[in-house]
């Protein structure tokens, strides 16, 4: 990973460096253009926005930047600092603010254990505006810088961070993880850049445990009101993109984000801010509950490669089991990790934390499989959100003969539950093909099962699946659609 990263739990290694893992091929490419240029400082002495023993603290910050020597700027920290704060609060050209931060950049590059220069500088006001600036250089370096800042006061001050600016970058980047979705041309060249970059934002913020546990509160609220802002949200969305035409070409001999970032890097980059939200214990306990992410986490265990990205993945399974093993060893095994362990154990990483944390999950599994019913085994599917003919309960006669009547208990949920697979948007075609086949199992074995299912919205659904293009979804929709709508059953 590099030589400014060190150990930070079961064996998942992270960027200590206090810029971030923000090293790009293209945030290189712009620092160089802009250390070639030389801004005209006189000009703004004239126009009153700096004074005249400014301008020549500018000049030499300048020259030890661009010859790498700043133990002289160093030793003037704080007046650098408050300076250049003040500059960004009160400039206007895009060209000025950029050499700015270039200049405030090497300030905390060459004094990482100084950002409480910046901190009682009040940056948030000036940083915050500029993150909302047309220019992704501006824009990045800003968002960066209030990371920094915002972390740093929240981990040597009894004083809360304000929340405005906190509030001003989770919606930086909201934006930022949106364009990911995004097929508009990029106008400055810094696509490709800006989502991987808001990913190291979102890992670096949710290290911080007083945030950590905020932005959890926040996005359970949000995920109640129907709000799709959540960041715990689009970190499961990038989780679901595809590895189809993905590479190691994204990423950098350090394992870094880099110009045009690969799949398995966006990954690995969101799956370290779901780690780190996992020892936060009330997010570890409904993380899947609010954001359904262990079916998401087993499907990108199986296609990965990279052993960084599967130590992850484990290691979020015992954070939610250590934090709720009852409940959420139904869920895993729902989504069918129980065998999946068995698969990754074959691979042999040599990784002893590694085999330590599957061994662990496989255990606790385990044991909960050997507690539950065939039932509770279906629940624990049903409620995964993710079907398979796999399991053979939903064609097995006698399952639904002892266990149909169960589905109405608590006010229909389990029949709820099943029923509500039929439209939604992330239900594959196994999943529907399923739900059709448990919906046809439930008719014929429940008194009243057709009226219940009837009113519950059943037929609607399962009529708009008649037009599915999978044969068996079609199939099975057929099939349970001709109960429904048939006088000679229940």
């Amino acid at each position: 990973m590099g030589e400014d990263t060190q150990s930070d739990g079961p064996g998942v290694v992270f960027s200590t460096s206090p810029l971030l893992p923000l090293s790009n091929v293209w945030l290189k490419e712009m620092t160089e253009h802009l250390r070639g240029k030389q801004t005209a400082w006189e000009g703004y002495q004239r126009a009153q926005l700096i004074s005249a023993d400014q301008v020549p603290l500018l000049r030499d910050a300048e020259q030890a930047g661009k010859k790498g020597e700043m133990a002289p700027i160093k030793e003037k920290g704080s007046t650098y600092a408050g300076l250049y704060m003040q500059l960004l609060d009160k400039l206007n050209r895009t060209d000025t603010i950029q050499a700015v931060l270039l200049l405030t950049d090497d300030l905390v590059q060459a004094a990482p254990e100084h950002l409480a220069w910046f901190v009682q500088a009040e940056p948030y006001a000036a940083l915050t505006k500029l993150m909302k600036m047309d220019d992704a250089f501006v824009s990045i370096k800003a968002a960066q810088f209030l990371t920094l800042c915002l972390c740093a006061h929240a981990e040597s001050s009894d004083s809360t961070p304000p929340h405005a600016a906190l509030e001003s970058l989770l919606a930086y980047i909201h934006r930022a993880l949106s364009s990911l979705n995004s097929t508009e041309a990029p106008s400055d060249g810094a696509k490709g850049n800006v989502a991987p970059i808001a990913l190291c934002l979102a890992g670096e913020l949710l290290r911080t445990p007083r945030f950590r546990s905020a932005i959890w509160a926040k996005d359970v609220e949000e995920k109640q009101a129907n709000d799709d802002t959540t960041l715990v949200g689009q970190l499961v969305a990038v989780l679901g993109l595809s590895f189809k035409g993905s590479g190691a070409s994204g990423t950098n001999s350090s394992g870094r984000a880099s110009g045009n970032t690969g799949v398995p890097q966006l990954h690995y980059l969101a799956l370290f801010g779901l780690w780190v939200l996992t020892f936060d214990e009330a997010a570890a306990k409904d993380i899947d509950t609010y954001f359904g992410v262990a079916t998401v986490l087993v499907h990108v265990a199986q296609l990965a490669l990279k052993h960084k990205i599967v130590r992850l993945i484990v290691s979020i399974w015992r954070n939610m089991l250590s934090a709720s093993k009852e409940a959420n060893a139904t869920r895993l095994l729902g989504a069918k990790v129980l065998p999946l362990c068995d698969t990754l154990q074959e691979r042999r990483y040599p990784d002893t934390e590694l085999q330590d944390d599957l061994e662990y999950v496989k255990s606790v599994l385990s044991h909960r499989m050997e507690q539950m019913s065939s039932y509770d085994q279906y629940v624990s599917e049903l409620y995964s959100g993710h079907l398979s003919f796999d399991n053979p309960a939903h064609q097995l006669e006698e399952f639904w003969k002892e266990n149909a009547e169960k589905m109405t208990e608590n006010d229909n949920k389990d029949l709820k539950q099943l029923i509500s697979l039929l439209s939604s948007k992330s239900s594959t075609p196994d999943t529907l093909a399923a739900a059709c086949s448990d919906l046809d199992k439930f008719v014929q074995h429940t008194e009243g099962g057709r009226r219940r299912v009837t009113s519950l919205g059943a037929k609607t659904a399962i009529m708009e699946l008649i037009e599915h293009p999978d044969p068996n979804v079609k199939h099975q929709a057929l099939q349970t659609l001709a109960k429904l709508v048939s006088a000679s059953w229940r």
